[in-house]
């Protein structure tokens, strides 16, 4: 297994296409944090309680993991690399649990300098606009420690559902329309009209560590469960489905 998952690292550190991924999405977050504290300042208005301007990014940078996700899956079905992958390891639960664990640990520092250069950005923006907006705590306030981990989970766990979509699928087009047609589209759409969307994997500018959930239904822990549930449901289907189908 150990052998597996180092392959399917190197395998992922030599597509350039999650680096152009991981950078853009790195690149974008401090923008919009800075963005949405120069728009609250410029209407008067501090950060709200309990939130975290530097979080605001968390959001749109879902579009960024969904990506990364849906293309360490969909590069293997491209060119038959996936025949090759199995006949060195032709024991397919194992290739499968090794690529996710690969995808976890490579998404997982992309996530983290996301997540903490939003709220550095955000923390730097916030002392140029003088007080009440310059006088929020450090940076390394525990809660706003917890808050950044959380995120940053988050997203690894958005990669992984793209991940097992994309495996189930075997192509990007179709795995990234229907995520983001659910992250950005379907799910916003539902959160003001019905209870259920609480229970979606995820929406735009909604994660389990921010807000109150989609009208107040489910508490931080209540959302934590709806989306690891929904991560692994999605990798158990994507390890049947891989072991029933051809290459």
């Amino acid at each position: 297994m150990a052998g597996t998952f180092r392959a399917e690292v190197l395998k992922l550190l030599t597509l350039p296409a999650l680096y152009l991924t991981a950078a853009i999405t790195w690149a974008v977050a401090p923008l919009l944090a800075v963005a949405s504290v120069s728009a609250a300042a410029g209407e008067g208005n501090g950060p709200g309680p309990g939130t975290d301007p530097g979080l605001v990014p968390v959001g749109y940078a879902q579009a960024g993991f969904v990506v990364l996700g849906v293309l360490a899956a969909a590069s293997e079905y491209r060119g038959g690399q996936i025949r090759t992958t199995l006949t060195c390891v032709p024991r397919r639960v194992e290739v499968q649990l090794a690529k996710a664990a690969a995808l976890a640990v490579t998404a997982l520092p992309v996530a983290v300098a996301t997540t903490g250069s939003g709220v550095l950005a955000a923390r730097a923006a916030l002392a140029a606009h003088a007080p009440p907006y310059g006088a929020a705590g450090p940076v390394d306030a525990p809660g706003e420690v917890r808050a950044v981990a959380g995120a940053a989970v988050y997203l690894v766990l958005t990669a992984l559902l793209s991940s097992a979509v994309a495996t189930l699928t075997r192509g990007t087009i179709p795995a990234v329309t229907v995520l983001l047609g659910h992250h950005f589209v379907v799910g916003p759409y539902l959160a003001g009209r019905t209870v259920l969307a609480a229970y979606l994997p995820g929406t735009a500018g909604l994660w389990p560590g921010g807000g109150t959930g989609a009208d107040g239904v489910l508490g931080a822990g209540g959302r934590w469960a709806v989306v690891t549930g929904w991560t692994v449901a999605a990798l158990g289907a994507a390890i049947v489905s891989f072991r029933r189908r051809d290459a």
